[in-house]
Parts: structure tokens; sequence; C-alpha cells
């Protein structure tokens, strides 16, 4: 597989600074990237079309993909840890806002994703491939998962963005005694909240109004009483409120930053059946399920790297053809390696993603409004009880 297409050659440049213990794995892999990209389908049988190589046969090339995809020597977090520090290295110090969330494969596979929210989208960040019949999963099954990326980014400022099937009292904990790390996690009306007495806790009943927004600091959450601050929005029109706890003092952004969790069920999304089709792959073995999932993170982070270049050269308007931005970076991005392809034109040479404030968020009309910051028009009431937090 050492002969080249142009793509390829982009491709195996834009790899070559992750630490591969052998370069036929890089090759390897450039091709199925490649195979990714210009067929849209994660099918080892639809990618080898694509190959340009000695091999005669399909099948020798579905072989050789087959056998990346089962060697368990391959270390495919730590590959793609050593691209996203390449890709993050001029990003300003400023938090990042990462979510967690599962998605399931034939219900039969659970995929536990922790991933970067930016401009719109999510790339993600590691992941968990684990044979399990439910999309809920305990701490212990993403502790590794938390672990990791703690270990990615220990310089970096990291908030937690997380839906209420990961309330665990071992995550707030985690948390807490993470350095650099904070929490924005939604949770059912159901769980106990607790007032500091003079004599013990006492329950606290949280004030539930259809357009209004209240802040709570120094509370007890669940029957532990972990420290935590909460708020309670509730948008005009939604059938329930946001209640959402913090390790931190709550306010307008609270509600704003938990918001942009819904990103990465934008980016699961992306990986079936908007964008790479994830579920059409015939392959069952959690192992190679979990490098699988590698082709599809270096895939989306090429594409991401290569629409935030054509918006920051100006050029967005030759393959999005709205007035004002309406397609996904990443969209942007295969549309150009496609334009590309066909007219010879140059891609990226390097993994860049800009900054992380998205100059125009993307929308599906001009008289659509922005409801990202709905909370900034309703009423508040702010709760402060005397609770000191435990060490």
């Amino acid at each position: 597989m050492k002969q080249s297409t142009p793509l390829y050659d982009s491709i195996l440049k834009l790899l070559h600074h992750a630490p591969w213990r052998d370069r036929r794995h890089l090759y390897t892999v450039a091709w199925m990237v490649l195979g990714l990209l210009s067929s849209g389908w994660i099918s080892l049988s639809k990618w080898s079309p694509y190959v340009v190589s000695h091999a005669e046969m399909a099948q020798s090339v579905e072989r050789r993909f087959k056998r990346w995809l089962t060697n368990g020597r391959i270390d495919v977090l730590r590959l793609y840890a050593a691209l996203l520090r390449e890709a993050l290295k001029d990003v300003a110090e400023e938090p990042l806002l990462v979510a967690l969330d599962t998605s399931m494969l034939w219900d039969t596979f659970c995929v536990i994703q922790l991933a970067l929210v930016y401009r719109g989208r999510s790339i993600p960040l590691v992941w968990k491939v684990m044979k399990h019949p439910s999309a809920s999963v305990a701490f212990k099954d993403y502790r590794g998962v938390l672990g990791f990326a703690a270990r990615l980014f220990p310089e970096r400022e990291i908030i937690l963005l997380a839906d209420r099937g990961f309330l665990h009292g071992e995550l707030l904990n985690w948390i807490r005694k993470t350095a650099g790390w904070h929490a924005r996690i939604r949770c059912k009306r159901s769980v106990g909240f607790y007032q500091k007495t003079g004599s013990g806790y006492r329950k606290l009943t949280l004030r539930l109004l259809a357009g209004e927004v209240c802040y709570y600091h120094h509370v007890g959450v669940t029957g532990a009483h972990i420290p935590a601050h909460l708020v309670v929005g509730w948008e005009k029109g939604a059938k329930e409120p946001w209640i959402i706890v913090s390790d931190q003092p709550t306010n307008g952004d609270t509600l704003y930053e938990y918001g942009r969790r819904f990103n990465i069920e934008e980016g699961f999304l992306d990986h079936k059946s908007n964008g790479f089709q994830w579920e059409s792959s015939q392959l069952r073995e959690t192992e190679v399920l979990q490098r699988l999932c590698f082709i599809m993170a270096v895939a989306t982070l090429v594409l991401v790297c290569q629409g935030g270049a054509v918006v920051a050269s100006g050029k967005r308007r030759c393959v999005d053809p709205h007035w004002f931005r309406g397609y996904s970076y990443a969209r942007i991005g295969w549309d150009w390696i496609r334009r590309a392809c066909a007219r010879g034109d140059a891609i990226i040479d390097s993994l860049v993603l800009h900054a992380l404030h998205d100059p125009e968020p993307a929308r599906a009309s001009k008289r659509q409004p922005d409801r990202s910051r709905w909370m900034d028009d309703l009423p508040c009431r702010i709760f402060l009880f005397a609770m000191p937090l435990r060490s």
C-alpha cells in the first residue's frame, strides 16, 4: 500500500506526528481515513475501491484493514491524543467545554464518549466501547475515560457537561478532587436537595415556575449531602425546567454552558445517519469497534480543521450556498475535500483548530432567533444558604 494519491499524501502528512510504532500502521490508517472520506460509509468493502496498492484483489485490502482493527498492540487513544495536542496547541488558554454521553449500537454495544464542544458540534476526545444492553452506565464504566482526559489536558480548565443519567455521587466527588475540572450536570426533580441548618440538614423544596430562573448557592445534593450549587431555569414554552448541578456558584452562564451539551448529540448523528453511517458496519467485536471509533475520530478532526481553514480564508461560499454559514464546519471541510479532489486544489497541511469562539454560528435562516441565551430574558431569584463546603 505504498502507492499513493494526492489525498492520501495529504492525510499521511496530517497524521505523521502521532507516535506510530510501525510506519505500516500509519499507511493503513491513512487509507482507511481516505476510504471513509471518499465513500462516506463505515464499511471496509466500500473503502477498498479507493485504495491504490499492489494488491489486485479487494479481499486482500480488506484483510489488511481487518488485521489493523484486530491488532491489540495498537493503542489508538495514545495515537489520537498526540493528534489532538497538535491541533489544540494554538488555542487560547480558555476553559474547554467537554460533553459526556453514550450512544447505542444495535442494542448490544454502548459507546461512552467524552467530546470537545467546538463551534456547534463536537470533536471526540476519548471513548470506550463496551458490550452493554443499555445507554445507562455506572461511574466505574467511565471513570477511566475521565482519567485519560485529565491526563490529556493536565494544565487546562475543563467544564464537564452531562445529562441526567450521569448524576452520580462518585462523579461529583471526582470533580471536586480533580484540579481544574468543573461540572454542569442536569438532574431530575427526584434527586434530594438539602439545606444546612444548625441541627443538621433539612430537605429543600425547589421553586419550579415556568418563565423564571432561580439560583441556589451552597446546598447539599443526594442523601450524601454533597456540596454543590444549583440553577433551575424554565424557558417559556418548555415542558419542564432544567435543573443543573454545578460545583461552582451558578449564574446565567451555567445554563448557557449546559445548553451546549447537545452538540455531542449532533456529533453522534454525524457519525450515524447524517454522515458516516456508523450502524452500517458489519463488525461486532468490542476491540474492533474501539479502533473503528479512532478512524471516525481522526476523520472528524480532519474535516473540522479543514472546514475551519476554509472559513478563516474567506472561501466558505465556494462550498456553502448560504449567504450566512448554514453548514457545520465538518460539512464545509468534507465538501471542500471533495472539491479539491475534483479540481486539484490543496487541502490543509496540518491539523489546527482555531479559536473556540465561533465567529459565525450556523443557523437555518436569517429570521431564526438565537435562543442560546434564553435565560437572560427571564426574571431571576437567588437563594443563598450558609453551607460550608467540605474539604
